[in-house]
């Protein structure tokens, strides 16, 4: 079977399940640290896909990865999970309820890169701006990167604005080099 289509299947009745009793946000949350466990520590899907380690020490694992203490619809989605033999596939649905509870509650996802540490009330405009653009809540990932010397790159859903220094100075060079290219 196609693992898509199984994500899709089991994010989207772990969305509903969790949407019957109002603890959607909390498993939310378990979903998204679970995905970051997995990026985090590189041995956990092989660890999970290991045939010798017992259920039980698996489900540990992944109730630890989740953050510990866990909801009860989270607890039992997993055991259901390892019922089905399908804890090989656990990335893909975490992230896949991640993208359908962003949906469901009009959230993007963005990221922020400046060389330095933003002012709050600088932060807040840029926030106050975007979610009038997007029409929703911006959930923001903030990254400090001297590296573009100054000004910001932002990004949210599959747009991008930079208004970066050094991408302005790529874009000089670039243009620079075409002049020269067409006066050759």
């Amino acid at each position: 079977m196609n693992n898509g289509l199984i994500a899709a299947r089991y994010a989207t009745a772990l969305l509903e399940y969790a949407n019957k009793d109002g603890s959607i946000d909390r498993v939310y949350t378990e979903a998204k640290a679970v995905s970051k466990s997995y990026f985090q520590f590189n041995d956990l899907r092989t660890v999970l896909t290991n045939p010798v380690l017992a259920k039980a020490e698996k489900r540990k694992i992944i109730l630890m990865a989740a953050g510990g203490k866990t909801s009860s619809h989270f607890e039992r989605f997993i055991d259901m999970l390892m019922e089905n033999n399908r804890e090989e596939h656990l990335l893909d649905i975490m992230l896949k309820y991640i993208d359908l509870y962003r949906k469901q509650m009009n959230i993007h996802s963005g990221k922020l890169t400046t060389a330095t540490a933003l002012e709050p009330k600088i932060e807040k405009r840029l926030m106050t701006f975007m979610e009038q653009k997007t029409g929703g809540t911006v959930e923001l990932e903030k990254i400090v990167d001297p590296g573009i010397l100054g000004g910001f790159m932002f990004e949210v859903d599959f747009e991008r604005w930079d208004a970066s220094l050094s991408g302005q100075l790529k874009r000089i060079k670039s243009e620079y080099i075409e002049q020269n290219r067409r006066s050759m």
